[in-house]
């Protein structure tokens, strides 16, 4: 942990929008961190719940007072977000005054979508969601509204050039057994999108067949309870060579194809400018280790590992 906070302080450029781009830009201080991704912050008073734009971090399941426990890299994520705004001054912008994120909520009262960025003690600006992603603690989650952070503008790389330097570097989630050696951990297996199929290819590029039984594919926002995505059932195999298909769409399970029974679409198309619009699906081993993944992204695709 130690290692992460040095490295997320080194001087991240701010990638939140200018004053000029944005149609709230204001100031408060963060009270408290929920999680990897969400702040409560005080504004002119009034206490908002902040739901941070561009990343998603892993999910909490414990939020108990002094003890945090969740998903693999949830607690990690939780702790350096606080390290960077607990208890600081932000400044807090959007595109739009009305971007919120309550159909993320299950029930639960609109969260504010904002950008967030906060001086260091040698007065450089830092990105929160940045740090985050280039230590390897969230997943790139575009947005099609609040779509500044999904773009390379002068120095401040995009969301998603962030993600790939992460996954070359194998920092945070990109180790494939950050979270312990978990099964087949020698499996060559190889994750692919079709985003305008709505389908996700699983390729074993080894010479054993591979169980995939409780392994899960998500994308990068909210699909299935707590973010879990798909959870492959038992006797799920990929063979040897071969290769199974996920589709998002409703459908009975058989010959190596598999379905999410969702009623919407998954995956994000791609988009030029201004949005840049992209996704990816990641593929998670029981212990919650990202084993492989396909960001599509035109501007920086990941394939990995």
């Amino acid at each position: 942990m130690a290692g992460v906070l040095a490295g997320a302080l080194t001087g991240s450029l701010l990638l939140a929008p200018t004053a000029s781009a944005a149609s709230v830009d204001t100031r408060g201080k963060v009270v408290d961190v929920k999680d990897g991704d969400t702040v409560v912050a005080r504004i002119d008073g009034k206490k908002h719940t902040i739901r941070i734009t561009g990343l998603n971090a892993m999910e909490l399941t414990d939020y108990g007072p002094g003890h945090l426990e969740g998903q693999c890299h949830a607690v990690e994520a939780t702790r350096l977000l606080e390290k960077l705004v607990l208890k600081k001054r932000v400044r807090i912008t959007a595109r739009h005054e009305s971007s919120k994120s309550g159909k993320e909520d299950r029930g639960k009262p609109d969260r504010l979508r904002r950008s967030l960025a906060v001086k260091d003690a040698h007065g450089t600006t830092i990105d929160p969601a940045a740090e985050l992603i280039r230590q390897g603690l969230a997943l790139w989650m575009p947005n099609e509204d609040e779509y500044l952070p999904n773009s390379t503008r002068g120095d401040a790389l995009s969301y998603s050039a962030l993600a790939a330097e992460a996954a070359a570097d194998r920092r945070g989630l990109w180790n494939t057994d950050s979270c312990g050696v978990g099964p087949s951990q020698n499996a060559t297996l190889r994750v692919s999108v079709d985003p305008g199929a709505e389908t996700v290819s699983i390729t074993n590029q080894g010479t054993n067949p591979v169980s995939l039984a409780r392994w899960r594919v998500r994308d990068s926002s909210y699909h299935g309870k707590l973010a879990k995505g798909y959870k492959f059932p038992r006797g799920t195999v990929v063979p040897a060579g071969g290769t199974i298909v996920l589709h998002t769409g409703k459908g009975d399970n058989r010959g190596g194809h598999y379905y999410w029974n969702l009623n919407k679409p998954v995956f994000d198309n791609v988009t030029d400018a201004p949005t840049f619009m992209a996704d990816g699906a990641y593929l998670f081993d029981p212990q919650g280790d990202l084993r492989a993944a396909h960001q599509y992204a035109p501007q920086a695709p990941i394939q990995f590992p």
